[in-house]
């Protein structure tokens, strides 16, 4: 869901986020991470060469449909549906959560390279704002739903990985 709130714990180097479903997720900012890859442009599938809806000329000349556009987010090629069925996470690049790739990606991502890299917690209400005093090691967070909720957060101020998180 949507990011509501974000904090830096520079003494951890950890980020937290909040989101708009009450997800709370801590990222260790330590961890070595790949940059995805930039969507490439193509007027067909970069698979299996079936045109795009907008290819009016390739449509007319094979006598077929045009496809829609989508794109492998582990290698940014431009491919159709057919050709891009699978979804996985690959956290290295910041997928945490599954995402389209490519058939052929899919099959080369190990389970081992599905292992999170964020943990998440619940917060059990909208979090519309969250402020974070790492130096109480408390964090207040607000929903939309009027509820102001004050966390003990210790366990993730005072180590690298959060493992989790009690409302006070």
């Amino acid at each position: 869901e949507r990011v509501q709130a974000l904090r830096y714990l520079q003494f951890t180097r950890q980020l937290l986020s909040c989101s708009a479903d009450g997800g709370i997720a801590v990222w260790n900012m330590d961890t070595q991470r790949e940059e995805a890859p930039q969507w490439l442009d193509s007027d067909s599938c970069q698979k299996c060469e079936q045109p795009f809806f907008w290819n009016i000329k390739q449509m007319w000349d094979t006598k077929t449909l045009g496809l829609r556009q989508h794109h492998c987010r582990k290698c940014g090629k431009a491919v159709c549906g057919k050709c891009s069925s699978k979804r996985s996470t690959f956290p290295i690049m910041g997928f945490e959560f599954p995402v389209r790739v490519c058939d052929a990606c899919f099959d080369t991502i190990k389970e081992e390279d599905r292992t999170p890299l964020a943990t998440f917690h619940e917060g059990k209400h909208n979090i519309a704002h969250m402020d974070m005093d790492p130096s109480r090691g408390l964090m207040v967070t607000c929903g939309s739903d009027r509820i102001v909720k004050i966390w003990d957060m210790t366990q993730v101020v005072g180590s690298s990985l959060a493992t989790g998180f009690s409302p006070r």
